[in-house]
């Protein structure tokens, strides 16, 4: 189906280039005091290579890398990518995976990493930094203050400190914790609120049966709180139950400054991506400036928020990297600055990079797969072809039409390939990621 749909992605890319080539650019390029050697990582990921552009429109010299088996992973085929090279996976060979980045850094004299990886590698490059060259920087935060921000519990403490509004969140390392917390709240009047169980820092295998806490068949509860087996290796937390429905910000910061900012509407399988305006924007935007304020951030967060019961918006979890909204921010003259000058930070409103209100981003492969009916449109936004017709795909860009065949006719395909002989069952080709999702995948 994905080389089927060839000639029109081939016409598709070319009438982008074109348009490019008679109308000129449709960004506008950021004027940096220094020329400075980057290195990409998360090749595979469209934000991957929304970063590489950003930074390469500005004159930077860009380097990618991926693990396997993402060797012909759609970043290496940008038109500002120098090199690209294949990692070992930090999570299984950490050593190697270090010796490979101080290689590259070496070989290429990098100024600067910006990691764009899975969660599951992100806390690999955190703690990165102490070990690197005293001139390279990793654009992340360093490796305490990402753990912090990870955990769901550490992360509340941090807003309830800084005075942010946050829901009622405990700490849960054993079963007594629990036990404890649901006796003292069913010591007090019912103030209809309800709880929910789930892993203090992100687990994509322990997506298991949920409950809304506490419930009536008390031995039903004790079980279940025991079937989590929490313990400081393995924190939970019991959180305050929101209401739908749910939304995602995105923001950059430099030395505590917001330089960059987007707020979307989510879902568990977003690959459509548009701003939200109004009140929330201006709440949620406001949000992440105190919370970069009061931790003096550096780097790039990431924040899942809904509603409580009183209407007020509040986050629910953090993730302290790159988030594919990313994809909405290009073409904004600050975007280079904000990932590559040390010194950033927006005179105005217009420095602060955000998406124009008409912003409208998908990846189009997976609009057409969802109406062929491949899979079914389950926590995800499926658009008719009149919505397509008023955005553009993720990856297309008019100076770097390669990186959209790429990740369509290669990337893919390829995976797809590797996927024959073992036979292993996959779930969906998630295009905005560039994998085939599995079960407990990261």
């Amino acid at each position: 189906f994905l080389w089927a749909c060839a000639p029109f992605l081939l016409l598709w890319a070319f009438v982008a280039w074109a348009h490019h080539r008679v109308f000129g650019a449709s960004f506008a390029r950021g004027s940096p005091k220094k020329q400075l050697r980057v290195l990409v990582t998360g090749g595979k990921m469209s934000k991957a290579s929304a970063v590489a552009r950003a930074v390469g429109r500005d004159g930077h010299k860009v380097f990618t890398a991926e693990i396997m088996p993402y060797k012909f992973c759609h970043t290496r085929f940008c038109t500002y990518v120098s090199k690209h090279y294949v990692l070992p996976r930090p999570t299984v060979q950490p050593k190697e995976w270090e010796a490979a980045i101080q290689a590259i850094v070496a070989e290429q004299k990098i100024d600067l990493i910006i990691p764009c990886t899975a969660p599951v590698e992100s806390s690999a490059y955190a703690h990165l930094r102490e070990r690197l060259p005293p001139h390279v920087r990793v654009f992340a935060f360093d490796g305490e203050t990402s753990d912090e921000l990870d955990n769901k519990f550490t992360f509340n403490q941090v807003l309830v400190k800084a005075g942010l509004p946050c829901p009622e969140t405990a700490n849960m390392e054993c079963l007594e914790d629990a036990v404890g917390f649901f006796r003292h709240k069913e010591a007090q009047p019912d103030d209809g609120k309800r709880y929910i169980v789930k892993p203090a820092v992100y687990d994509p295998k322990a997506r298991t049966e949920i409950l809304f806490l506490p419930i009536p068949d008390k031995h039903r509860q004790l079980e279940y709180l025991r079937s989590r087996n929490a313990s400081k290796e393995v924190p939970y937390v019991i959180q305050e139950v929101l209401e739908n429905p749910e939304y995602g910000s995105f923001a950059i910061f430099n030395k505590g400054t917001l330089t960059g900012f987007e707020f979307f509407e989510s879902a568990a399988s977003c690959l459509v991506y548009r701003r939200k305006g109004g009140k929330d924007y201006d709440d949620v935007l406001e949000l992440n400036r105190g919370l970069g304020k009061a931790m003096n951030l550096t780097g790039q967060l990431t924040l899942d928020l809904m509603y409580t019961a009183a209407g007020d918006m509040v986050p629910i979890e953090c993730n302290p990297r790159i988030h594919s909204a990313v994809c909405t921010l290009e073409g904004h003259q600050c975007i280079g600055a904000a990932y590559t000058d040390l010194e950033h930070k927006p005179c105005s409103d217009a420095e602060l990079v955000t998406s124009k209100p008409d912003t409208f981003r998908y990846w189009v492969m997976d609009q057409l797969f969802l109406m062929a009916g491949f899979w079914k449109p389950k926590n995800c936004h499926k658009l008719s072809l009149a919505e397509m017709a008023t955005g553009n795909d993720a990856i297309l860009c008019g100076d770097d039409p390669m990186p959209f065949l790429a990740m369509y006719l290669v990337q893919i395909p390829s995976l797809l390939a590797l996927e024959i002989l073992p036979g292993t069952p996959w779930l969906k080709v998630d295009f905005c990621i560039g994998k085939i999702v599995k079960e407990g995948g990261d």
